[in-house]
């Protein structure tokens, strides 16, 4: 794993480089029924999709703890599709500065930091970024999606709800 420094933040999506596939994640919580949901989105240099998922939960602790979830979620989709050279970026600023910092906190973040960490190691190129809400519509919008659901889904290329198609598209426009 090679942890890049982050670089300065876009105001719209921008595609990763050639031979790289750009991860973006996120994740919605209900702050009364501590319920989540977690959305991820996997595109190439060209900004073609590759895959989507979503993955609703019932108890997290925080926000942040959810916006660690999703990261963790997003690689586990990675690896387990194949895709193993990465850009991460999530628009959770603390959470992301958490993972790149050396160590791993010695708190409820730290399991998950760890998993990621662990899990990025099997992984060709990770560099893990934070970025403005407003390039992260379409994870945004998983996100959301996912809380009302009752369990986890994928989607491909050839097979994308036309709710996740106006997402993509609205990215592209931005």
């Amino acid at each position: 794993m090679h942890t890049l420094p982050s670089s300065p933040q876009p105001r719209h999506w921008t595609a990763p480089l050639p031979g790289q596939l750009r991860l973006d994640v996120d994740a919605a919580f209900d702050a009364n029924s501590k319920c989540y949901g977690l959305g991820a989105v996997i595109r190439d240099s060209t900004g073609s999709f590759i895959i989507a998922g979503v993955w609703p939960g019932q108890q997290a602790s925080s926000v942040g703890m959810a916006e660690l979830m999703a990261i963790k979620a997003g690689l586990q989709m990675a690896k387990d599709f194949g895709h193993s050279s990465l850009v991460v970026f999530c628009d959770a600023v603390n959470e992301v500065a958490k993972i790149q910092r050396n160590g791993i906190p010695a708190n409820e973040d730290g399991i998950v930091i760890h998993d990621i960490k662990q899990l990025a190691l099997t992984l060709d190129i990770v560099s893990f970024n934070s970025f403005s809400r407003i390039c992260n519509g379409v994870a945004h919008c998983l996100a959301r999606n996912a809380l009302h659901r009752l369990s986890s889904e994928f989607w491909f290329d050839d097979c994308k709800p036309s709710w996740l198609v106006s997402a993509l598209l609205a990215d592209y426009a931005s």
